[in-house]
């Protein structure tokens, strides 16, 4: 009995263990010892021993700047210098993905921005202002006439077409490096909002004779030369065009519609509001409209909107007042309908310029680690 003890031990020390290293030193059991000790790095020598820190920098560099080349040159050099490197194989190999032709592609599709506002120069653009400015150039030479007294009929269509070829050829040859839409839409605007604020401008001046037709024939010179300013340091889109244009036209007819409930007969004062609301509304519309990308199009589907909402209100205050209400009534409600339809059909609208399809590359890559080839797909979702 007092063997037993003594026999086990002996068996215990005689028990296979786990084979050791001849070069591994001992370890003491300590487990303050073991805590202690640091951990492997990542690397077989600090990064200085690779004497490849330098290129390594460079080469990240290299590959913010998008020198792909260059990138692939320095980090192949720490790699040789430093198989182990935790980052540089990784961002080789994003490197050398870049310079395959598939892989600079999607780069560029990818860096290519979604831009809705950008035009370019159309040839309808450069039609359409040399329609509209030989009509301008007939009607100031028309104007022009009367002011001078002309008693002969051929006297005016002499003038007329004297006035028509300037505008035509001025728009010709001023556009021979082309034009975009917005701009051609600019211009023309200009000449017909000059026009119907020398008309306003009569009544609101209360002028006559000479001074009437003068007044016409300044606005439409005067709005004509604004356009081709906005249009030649602004370069507007045509749906930036279309929005200022509907903000000046809606807020000149509610400001009508809202006037035409009050009591006074000042003819002046009506031409004078108008006049400035207007102008109010072209001005606002046009500052919103450059931070958006707005149609044509949406522009004038919201214009409908504003349309059908003023009848609508109109229709409906009919329907349920009949001939008994005062017309005050209507006019307000029509003003409301406008209103309500602008708005409603805008947000109805508001996905009308959105892209069809984002932009998407698949592209030939490299896949893996160890070189697998593979598709990727990249896009702006």
């Amino acid at each position: 009995m007092f063997l037993a003890p003594f026999v086990l031990a002996v068996l215990v020390a005689a028990q296979p263990g786990s084979p050791a290293r001849d070069d591994a030193p001992a370890v003491p059991p300590d487990s303050a010892v073991l805590r202690t000790m640091p951990s492997p790095p990542l690397v077989e020598a600090p990064l200085e021993a690779c004497a490849a820190e330098s290129d390594y920098v460079a080469g990240f560099d290299a590959l913010v700047r998008g020198e792909d080349a260059r990138a692939v040159e320095s980090l192949e050099r720490v790699v040789e210098a430093c198989p182990r490197h935790p980052y540089a194989p990784e961002l080789a190999r994003l490197a050398r993905a870049r310079l395959t032709p598939g892989g600079r592609l999607a780069q560029e599709t990818l860096a290519r921005p979604v831009v809705v506002s950008e035009e370019g120069t159309s040839r309808g653009a450069r039609a359409s202002l040399t329609i509209l400015q030989t009509m301008h150039g007939i009607t100031q030479g028309i104007l022009l006439c009367s002011i001078a007294g002309c008693d002969d009929s051929r006297a005016y269509v002499a003038v007329s077409l004297l006035g028509g070829g300037a505008g035509a050829a001025a728009a010709l040859l001023l556009t021979q490096s082309g034009l975009t839409p917005g701009q051609a839409a600019a211009i023309n605007s200009g000449t017909v909002w000059g026009f119907g604020y020398g008309l306003s401008s009569i009544g609101s001046f209360d002028l006559d004779g000479d001074n009437a037709i003068a007044s016409a024939m300044v606005g439409g010179l005067g709005f004509t030369g604004l356009g081709i300013l906005i249009a030649e340091f602004a370069n507007p889109t045509a749906g930036q065009v279309s929005m200022a244009n509907s903000g000046g036209l809606w807020a000149g007819v509610l400001a009508g519609l809202l006037m035409a409930t009050q009591e006074s007969n000042e003819t002046q004062t009506f031409f004078a509001v108008e006049q400035v609301v207007v102008a109010g509304g072209l001005v606002s519309m046009a500052l919103v409209s450059r931070n958006l990308d707005i149609s044509r199009g949406r522009m004038l589907l919201i214009d409908s909107g504003g349309i059908l909402g003023g009848l609508t209100g109109l229709s409906a205050l009919f329907l349920l007042l009949g001939d008994d209400a005062d017309e005050d009534v209507y006019l307000v409600g029509a003003a409301t309908g406008v209103v309500a339809g602008l708005a409603a059909t805008a947000f109805l609208t508001r996905n009308f310029d959105a892209p069809d399809a984002p932009a998407v590359s698949i592209v030939p890559a490299v896949m893996g680690r160890h070189g697998g080839m593979g598709l990727a797909m990249l896009g702006r979702f």
